[in-house]
């Protein structure tokens, strides 16, 4: 009885390794058959991108516009509406000044901000 037993769970045993083996190259055959499917896709496409016309290239005629002259050059028109013919030495942004008038804005504007209680 112990034989027959034995037996019977060897051959088990040999059956479920070599179904094992029998699924895992089907598998495996199935995987290489995707990537070999995979690959002649790229290649045609690749194909197809080379083989399509080359796209045309659009330049623009017009000089690039400088946004900065034209903000200038329209702080001098309206200088000149209003004052006159006067020149203009310097456009840009205005620096923080040093003098007493600064301290004392900065003074005035900290002076608005809440104050923490101490304990």
């Amino acid at each position: 009885m112990n034989e027959t037993l034995f037996n019977q769970a060897l051959q088990g045993a040999l059956f479920a390794y070599v179904l094992l083996i029998i699924i895992a190259a089907v598998v495996a055959l199935v995987i290489r058959g995707i990537v070999v499917g995979l690959a002649m896709i790229q290649d045609r496409t690749a194909e197809k991108a080379k083989a399509a016309a080359p796209t045309p290239v659009v330049v623009s005629v017009t000089p690039l516009r400088d946004e900065n002259a034209e903000i200038a050059a329209a702080i001098a028109a309206a200088v000149y509406t209003v004052l006159g013919a006067h020149r203009l030495v310097y456009i840009g942004e205005a620096k923080p000044a040093f003098s007493w008038t600064g301290e004392i804005r900065s003074r005035l504007h900290t002076s608005h901000t809440p104050r923490l209680e101490r304990r």
